[in-house]
């Protein structure tokens, strides 16, 4: 799973119960600014991208995109890689094997693929993989079995060296060896799993991912090759840009783009960029204002999708006042998510409900309501559970031993999204006497000094998901371990919030290859996980893009994979 950089939402990886905006809501159709509100939910199988073919898209251009961050490392395996805004870049540069639709349906990618990949189920499970013979890296080496073997080294979690995301997939593989020669690719796994094209997407070179300190940081600042359609022109620190131009080495189509600038500017100041043309293109998220505004710029239109994202709040189990269960149940119980998503969607012209599934959307298949006693808001309990819990009220607060019950919730500078949400469940959890402290800090600085080593109680961000939301899901709940050096391992686990129950369960469901029983068991997973109170879903946010109407084959892309960035171009208006 991804999370959203820290601007606009918060990538890192899964995520529409509400009724959008517009009613032009089909499978790639192009979006009609300040068209009626539709009175069903969004489909998880339709995106608006402006569809054209690449005859009709014009050669050469450059495309302006806002970024909420740069990204602190380009490699998108690392802890801190997995940003949306990484992936918006990388894409561009490193290996897939599969992308998904608009459906969610896996399609193996020509580009860098020979043929489909060929499956056995018997007596293990097989996967073949044919690399295209003219795949290479940009120093002209091939894209080899190799690569596939130290994507797997490097990301199964067997050597704590790697500073992994996440071991999903990657940990499930017996073995990867050499076919008949270099480019076939024997992918053996120790059991059934069934999300097996999710792995193996973004990989990177095994001259990279061979030496852990290359891994962790050989990618921090810089790139160090490319295997897409586009190459790293350039990196600018101080004007904080990524450049990127046509790859005179790449394979497959040439790209429409000359070039692809992409520009960090702080979240609530790009809708400013985009009318003054400094931008082409940005994500509207759940914010009111941008929204408004963005129906009335000219020559741009707003591209919708139900796409997999939703806001929430990561609880980290590992502070003090919150290592008992019982106080992060009554927290919960205090805050009123349907406040929150009325707050945030209302203005939007949507449906607000709040969101009861850390694993499925509420327009996937296999969603329903989770959340039990917890998610329900009920002060008076809330007031009950921190009195058995020994938190007493001594006039306006509540104190335990001596010291008050006080939470820190951080949240980057410059997001609106983030300060409302925060100040209503601030103004909540007052009312039952827990003081809550909102601590803002620097966009690029929220995840390396703050989320990933747990400097903080409360915080809020979005998860982008994947069309594989079970497997996408296990590692923010996997429970965390120590490493040799007692070192915990939270993989993408903020909330450092898991039981062996929970790890057992998803093991179950990534390996059950019928559908409705892996459903089955992820929804148990899900009732756990809120039991534990690892994080509160708030709500299902709308994906609104808005560009400029003649930018082709992009925009609000759902549970799409947005890879095809040789396709991106400009139509003459």
């Amino acid at each position: 799973m991804k999370r959203r950089s820290s601007g606009n939402t918060l990538v890192v990886a899964a995520l529409m119960l509400v009724a959008l905006i517009m009613s032009a809501c089909g499978g790639g159709s192009e979006g009609t600014a300040g068209a009626s509100t539709p009175t069903a939910p969004p489909s998880a199988t339709s995106n608006q991208l402006n569809p054209v073919p690449r005859d009709q898209v014009q050669d050469g251009g450059t495309f302006t995109w806002a970024l909420d961050q740069l990204p602190p490392n380009f490699n998108y395996n690392e802890l801190d890689g997995t940003l949306q805004d990484n992936a918006y870049v990388i894409s561009a540069l490193i290996p897939t094997t599969y992308t998904n639709d608009a459906v969610g349906t896996p399609i193996w990618n020509k580009d860098y693929l020979a043929s489909e990949p060929r499956l056995t189920t018997e007596p293990k499970q097989v996967v073949t993989f044919e690399i295209n013979p003219r795949a290479v890296w940009y120093d002209g080496t091939p894209i080899t079995w190799e690569d596939f073997f130290w994507q797997w080294k490097a990301n199964n979690g067997s050597d704590k060296a790697y500073r992994i995301s996440s071991a999903s997939g990657y940990e499930d593989i017996e073995s990867v060896q050499k076919g008949k020669d270099d480019r076939e690719v024997i992918v053996t796994f120790k059991h059934k799993y069934a999300d097996w094209a999710a792995v193996f997407n973004l990989f990177y070179p095994a001259s990279t991912n061979r030496d852990p300190k290359i891994f962790n940081d050989g990618w921090k600042d810089r790139f160090l090759t490319t295997a897409g359609p586009f190459k790293v022109s350039a990196v600018d620190h101080t004007a904080k840009t990524i450049t990127l131009v046509r790859n005179e080495k790449w394979w497959g189509d040439p790209a429409k783009l000359d070039t692809i600038v992409f520009r960090v500017i702080e979240a609530d100041a790009q809708i400013d960029a985009l009318a003054n043309g400094e931008i082409d293109a940005m994500d509207v998220g759940p914010d009111a204002n941008k929204y408004n505004r963005a129906k009335n710029i000219a020559n741009t239109e707003l591209r919708v999708a139900g796409g997999p994202n939703f806001r929430h709040l990561t609880i980290n189990g590992t502070s003090p006042h919150l290592q008992d269960v019982k106080v992060r149940q009554a927290l919960a119980m205090a805050i009123d998510r349907n406040t929150i998503a009325r707050a945030l969607l209302g203005p939007l012209g949507i449906n607000p409900q709040p969101l009861n599934n850390h694993i499925f959307m509420a327009n996937q298949e296999g969603y329903q309501d989770n959340s039990g006693e917890v998610g329900k808001y009920n002060p008076d309990r809330a007031r009950q559970l921190l009195d058995e819990a020994g938190w007493k009220l001594e006039g306006n607060v509540r104190r335990k031993d001596g010291k008050p019950l006080e939470i820190t919730c951080i949240i980057p500078t410059g997001v609106a999204t983030s300060k409302q949400e925060t100040e209503l469940i601030q103004n909540m959890l007052g009312q039952i006497g827990v003081m809550m402290t909102i601590n803002t800090v620097p966009s690029d600085a929220l995840f390396d000094k703050y989320i990933t080593p747990g400097q903080f109680d409360f915080t809020v961000f979005s998860w982008l998901g994947t069309a594989y939301p079970i497997s996408s899901s296990k590692s923010i709940y996997a429970k965390p371990r120590r490493n040799a050096k007692g070192e915990l391992d939270i993989q993408q686990n903020y909330g450092r919030i898991g039981t062996d129950d929970i790890d057992q369960l998803f093991n179950q469901a990534t390996q059950e290859l019928d559908r409705k029983k892996a459903i089955e068991i992820a929804n148990r997973i899900d009732s756990l996980i809120w039991q534990e109170v690892h994080s509160l879903t708030n709500y299902q946010r709308p994906e609104l893009v808005v560009c400029k109407k003649n930018l082709a084959n992009f925009g609000a892309y759902g549970f799409a994979s947005p890879w095809t960035y040789q396709d991106i171009g400009w139509t003459k208006r």
